[in-house]
């Protein structure tokens, strides 16, 4: 089978794009089973951490004038052999629109993964040509494609509420772990605190920053407990978190610290107890993963994507609803846990879960199945 990854190359201070190494470890485990995989990558930035992969990777750039692009991304699709299986990655994606059309007016098969860019947040607080854009052209993708692809059933839901499309050609399969890291070094056995922490961009609102620390405000005030919280990032709302944390009287019990990466980031994660995730606009976060791998359970809200699947592994906690409240009543039940062999077999099932689910050579053969039912 030949397949072609299409992802959007966005200019981006960061050096990962999450949906570009997505789509790199889908096509990675592919060309390992066997298949033929291009990766097309669409727009102003670059592919570099596509260097020196197995497959081929094509750069259609838009730096110029976009026109071109599309006339380029025609001829190559017009080259491309029948019942070759295309993967769009992405959504709300101007450029996408003429490119799909085309494979639509062709008959050629596509299958749609969102990557939660349809989620309830994004397009409430998008602008007005965004949600023009939803209404006029996704809409049309969506149900152009041959399957849609989600990481999980309230991912499915959020769309289906806005946009209702055939359920029947829906599938679900969650992200896997990038580099499939399951090899890490369990977490060590150290001091006396219980330490839950959140790692990744100081977003305020978007991180669901104000509802972690307002919930932990209320867990210190109200039971006594040696718990203490690491917060774990870069980003624009450091000095709003440091205020926060002033004002409710935390700065005892809440450490800021700057983002690590590599083998530094696991030694600190080595050292927690509980990853806590309440976000409002977080598609998978992968170190809730990389936690998972390390025997360290996770609390997240639904809209990280991973709810369901912590839920069903009993691999850690789900919030009910994304609160203050919901979430100080999970710290309790957490802390209650830590002491029982419950604690115990949610470590273990944290790290069974990211062996049994999210291992990318398995999310391949899966996605595969699909392409097969659709050539």
């Amino acid at each position: 089978m030949e397949i072609i990854h299409m992802v959007f190359a966005r200019k981006a201070k960061e050096k990962i794009n999450q949906l570009v190494d997505i789509a790199n470890q889908l096509a990675t485990e592919q060309i390992k089973l066997g298949h033929t995989v291009q990766v097309w990558g669409i727009g102003s930035g670059t592919l570099d951490q596509l260097q020196q992969k197995p497959y081929k990777v094509i750069c259609f750039s838009t730096s110029l004038f976009m026109w071109n692009t599309i006339d380029n991304m025609k001829k190559a699709i017009s080259l491309i052999k029948p019942g070759t299986i295309i993967h769009v990655h992405g959504g709300i994606i101007p450029i996408f629109y003429p490119i799909i059309f085309h494979l639509h007016k062709n008959n050629c098969p596509f299958i749609l993964s969102p990557h939660g860019r349809y989620n309830t947040n994004t397009l409430k607080s998008a602008s007005f040509l965004k949600r023009k854009h939803f209404e006029n052209f996704d809409t049309n993708i969506i149900n152009w494609a041959s399957a849609i692809h989600f990481v999980s059933e309230f991912e499915r839901k959020e769309l289906l509420a806005c946009c209702p499309f055939d359920l029947q050609k829906s599938y679900i399969i969650p992200n896997g772990l990038i580099d499939n890291n399951i090899n890490i070094a369990p977490k060590i056995m150290k001091h006396d605190e219980i330490i839950y922490c959140f790692y990744g961009e100081l977003n305020m609102i978007n991180m669901g920053i104000d509802i972690l620390l307002n919930a932990f405000s209320i867990f210190k005030k109200t039971n006594s407990n040696n718990a203490v919280l690491w917060i774990m990032g870069n980003g624009k709302d450091r000095n709003t978190i440091l205020k926060s944390i002033k004002k409710l009287g935390l700065h005892k019990y809440v450490f800021v610290k700057p983002m690590v990466y590599g083998a530094l980031k696991f030694e600190q994660l080595s050292k927690i107890d509980i990853m806590v995730r309440p976000s409002r606009l977080d598609y998978s976060p992968f170190v809730v993963l990389e936690s998972a791998s390390m025997s360290i359970p996770s609390i997240v809200s639904n809209e990280t994507y991973f709810a369901e699947l912590i839920k069903n592994a009993n691999a850690g906690y789900t919030l009910k609803e994304n609160s203050v409240e919901a979430l100080t009543q999970t710290f309790i039940e957490s802390m209650n846990d830590i002491d029982s062999v419950q604690w115990n077999r949610k470590k273990m099932n944290a790290r069974q879960m990211v062996i049994d689910y999210c291992a990318w050579n398995k999310i391949a053969r899966e996605q595969i199945a699909v392409y097969q039912t659709i050539v």
